[in-house]
């Protein structure tokens, strides 16, 4: 009796190794194809020097996902006329990829006033023209990099 109840110990054990063997192999190919995938960056027109001194890119591909940065407009006075800016810029780089805002998968918004935000989500919702909305989140902030900011915006979007 004790050796048929080893033998079933053994098999049970056996399964659970291949189990994490192939959990394991799955997981190592993955990050092999992530990271053996190319990195693909475009940068707006006239911010690449603003990109050199602060250290970051615009937007990066890898595979068919697009990180686009915290999209700011230092110029704009007020929430309205900053949200603008930020949308066209990010619409520009969506454009670069050909595709829409249908594409964006996640935002995330970091404002010093979040009433003010909220009182543009018609301008937003403008922006999303299909009505395909992202996830997102939504963060107050005390200060974005530069006082005069009032938002900025970062996304996600899957693209081919």
């Amino acid at each position: 009796m004790e050796r048929i109840e080893d033998n079933h110990s053994e098999t049970k054990t056996q399964i659970k190794m291949k189990k994490s063997f192939l959990i394991l192999t799955v997981l190592f190919l993955s990050t092999i194809c992530t990271f053996g995938q190319n990195r693909e960056e475009f940068h707006l027109p006239d911010h690449e020097q603003v990109e050199d001194m602060i250290g970051y890119t615009h937007a990066v591909k890898i595979g068919s996902t697009l990180y686009i940065s915290g999209t700011v407009d230092g110029r704009g006075e007020d929430m309205k006329s900053q949200m603008t800016k930020i949308y066209q810029s990010v619409d520009k780089t969506l454009q670069n990829y050909g595709v829409t805002s249908s594409a964006i998968v996640k935002e995330n918004i970091y404002t010093t006033d979040l009433e003010s935000f909220k009182e543009q989500i018609p301008l937003r919702k403008g922006f999303y023209k299909e009505g395909i909305y992202p996830t997102s989140t939504w963060v107050q902030v005390e200060r974005l990099f530069i006082p005069q900011l009032l938002v900025e915006m970062e996304f996600m979007a899957i693209v081919e």
